[in-house]
């Protein structure tokens, strides 16, 4: 005979009990809402916080030129790419100095030249995030002033600039053979001759080079082409701007006697006074070795170029007339004038200061002005990834 199954008779819940299970079963849910709630809140965030960084936040200008937003993106990478520039110049400097012999009298002098050019780079190093947000400023000025003027800048132009910058020529000229006439016997050394870039050795170093960079910098082709294309714009615009430059302006031909102290000066003031004559004590007391031998002889020069003291002091001579002591960052001058015209010609060398100094004056106007809004603050430098 089977055992029956026992089976407890089921137990019914008091009215007590019922409302505390129900209350248990409510803060339960609430419990659940609440932290699904704060879960979607944290995903939320945490979605709010990789939309800010990777979309937000790169399209945040460093400035506004014209209206035109300058992206933290596109300044951040320029500022990279910056970088890793220099530091690879840095490299090939290094590389070149330690070729010369700095105790050697016939190397010393390239080595320290070559570290000279080390000390610059390094000091463009440190300023590269204020210097990279100018240099986009003023990009975006010449591109602004380009539209105005119809100044334009084809693809093809930032391709042959590219080529050049490698080395590469798409029509290389052909050899012209000279003449030589010479009495036999005679022996002939060829000289070697270097073969052209051909258009696929400069594909592959161009692409070499653009993986190198990017890879390095984070820097991509596009981009680098786009400040290609910049530079065109800017060296065209700077063209333009320098042809508007007076080619002629009141110019003075001067001497001058460079000594190390205002004694010393003062001597040659009173010898030149006494009736000595300016040139000879040049070449006997001037520090300036660029014009000693030539009794100071300084040429013709417009205003601006020289020293300000200087300047203002030469400026303010008649022909034949000498000037006291003047006192510049390079010693104690005496200068005299020997002649003045309201009119000359500018030389070469003069005339492309003068077209510098516009451009210069035209960037520095332009970047002051309202149309420029700087929003540059130091939390917008990117963490140096290019230190080696």
């Amino acid at each position: 005979m089977s055992k029956a199954r026992f089976q407890a008779p089921e137990r019914q819940l008091t009215r007590k009990q019922l409302s505390r299970r129900e209350k248990e079963q409510r803060y339960s849910r609430l419990l659940i809402i609440g932290a699904a709630g704060v879960l979607g809140l944290v995903v939320l965030i945490f979605a709010w916080g990789l939309y800010d960084q990777y979309v937000l936040r790169p399209r945040k200008p460093v400035a506004i030129v014209g209206g035109v937003p300058i992206r933290l993106d596109s300044y951040q990478h320029l500022v990279q790419y910056r970088r890793w520039d220099y530091r690879s110049y840095f490299a090939r400097l290094q590389e070149q100095q330690r070729q010369f012999n700095p105790d050697s009298e016939d190397e010393s002098f390239l080595y320290q030249y070559v570290g000279q050019q080390i000390q610059q780079v390094q000091s463009w190093l440190t300023s590269v995030p204020n210097d990279v947000l100018e240099e986009m400023i003023n990009g975006q000025l010449a591109r602004q002033e380009c539209a105005l003027r119809g100044i334009t800048v084809s693809a093809d132009e930032v391709q042959l600039r590219l080529e050049t910058q490698f080395g590469y020529d798409r029509n290389p000229p052909t050899p012209t053979p000279v003449p030589v006439t010479f009495t036999l016997p005679i022996t002939v050394t060829p000289t070697p001759t270097i073969a052209p870039m051909t258009q696929e050795e400069f594909n592959q170093q161009a692409t070499a080079w653009f993986q190198a960079m990017q890879k390095q910098s984070g820097y991509t082709e596009t981009e680098f082409r786009t400040l290609l294309e910049t530079s065109l714009y800017r060296e065209k615009l700077a063209e333009v701007l320098g042809s508007t430059v007076p080619t002629t302006t009141e110019q003075i031909h001067a001497r001058h006697i460079l000594v190390a102290t205002r004694e010393e000066a003062d001597k040659v003031l009173a010898r030149l006074q006494s009736g000595e004559d300016f040139a000879a004590l040049a070449k006997e007391l001037s520090t300036d070795t660029s014009s000693k031998e030539e009794g100071g002889d300084l040429g013709w020069f417009p205003k601006g170029k020289m020293d300000t003291a200087f300047d203002e002091a030469a400026f303010a001579l008649q022909p034949g007339q000498t000037s006291q002591v003047v006192e510049t960052q390079y010693g104690f001058h005496i200068i005299r004038v020997e002649e003045r015209d309201a009119n000359r010609p500018l030389g070469a060398s003069d005339l492309e200061d003068a077209k510098s100094k516009a451009v210069n004056a035209w960037y520095q106007e332009r970047a002051a002005s309202p149309d420029v809004v700087r929003k540059w603050d130091s939390t917008m430098v990117p963490k140096d990834t290019t230190a080696q």
